[in-house]
C-alpha cells in the first residue's frame, strides 16, 4: 500500500470483503499488514484511516520498526501474528524480475507466512494491468508453485484487481469460496474462482527478492 492510494474505492471493496468474512467467522484472529512502501511518510491518522477502511480495529493493524525497503527480511520476521492475515502490496505477487521489490510480495515470503499456522488463511491484494484477470492470476498461481509447498487458493475478481485467499487447508479455502458463491448466485462464475490440486510440485517462476 502506498500512501497516495489510501482511501480510494478499492479500499472500501477490500473492507466489505473482510467485514463479511469476519462476521461469518471465516476469517479468524484476523490482522492486516499494509506492506507500506513509504511507511516513513505515514502519520497516526493514516494508520487509523487504513484500519477504518478495511473494517478492522486499530489493534489489528501490524506495525513495524523495520523497513520493507531497507530491511526486507527483518520486516517479515516482525510479523509474529499467527492468525489469519491480509497483505496489501502495491502490485501483488512478483512473477518475474521487478524493478522495485517494495511493490511486490515474493513466493517464498508468502509460503513462509503460510507455514506459520497449519490452517491459517492469507488474503492478498493483486493488481491487474493490461491483461485478462484470469490470465494474470494463472501466472501468479504458477509462480507460487514452489517444490514441497502445497497450498490451496481461491479468488474474488474484477477487471482490474483481485483478492486471493490462500491456505494450506483446502477446507478453509473451500468455505470462503462457497460463501462468495452463495452470495453471488448466478454471477459467481464471472467473479470467483477456485484453483484445485496446487501441490507445489513444479518450481515457481518468481525471482527471489534478494536478486
Amino acid at each position: 500500500m502506498n500512501l497516495r492510494y489510501i482511501g480510494d474505492a478499492l479500499d472500501h471493496w477490500k473492507g466489505s470483503l473482510f467485514e463479511r468474512l469476519q462476521a461469518a467467522r471465516l476469517l479468524r484472529e484476523f490482522a492486516v499488514d499494509a506492506l507500506a512502501s513509504d511507511a516513513e511518510d505515514w502519520q497516526e491518522a493514516d494508520w487509523k484511516l487504513f484500519a477504518k477502511l478495511l473494517r478492522v480495529k486499530d489493534a489489528q493493524v501490524i506495525q513495524h520498526s523495520r523497513s520493507l525497503v531497507e530491511d526486507r527480511a527483518g520486516y517479515f520476521e516482525e510479523i509474529a501474528h499467527k492468525g489469519d492475515l491480509f497483505l496489501d502490496p502495491d502490485t501483488g505477487i512478483a512473477t518475474g524480475k521487478v524493478s522495485d521489490a517494495s511493490q511486490y510480495l515474493f513466493a517464498a515470503e508468502l509460503h513462509g507466512l503460510l507455514g506459520r499456522g497449519p490452517d491459517r488463511v492469507v488474503a492478498l491484494y493483486q493488481h491487474i494491468r493490461a491483461q485478462k484477470t484470469r490470465d494474470r492470476l494463472q501466472r501468479v498461481v504458477t509462480a507460487l508453485k514452489l517444490p514441497d509447498r502445497p497450498f490451496s487458493c481461491c479468488s474474488y475478481e474484477s477487471g482490474t484487481v483481485s483478492m486471493l485467499f490462500l491456505s494450506r487447508s483446502d477446507a478453509r479455502v473451500d468455505s470462503i469460496y462457497q460463501d462468495f458463491e452463495s452470495l453471488l448466485g448466478s454471477h459467481a462464475a464471472r467473479r470467483v474462482y477456485r484453483w484445485q490440486h496446487l501441490q507445489g510440485s513444479e518450481p515457481g517462476t518468481a525471482p527471489d527478492p534478494a536478486t
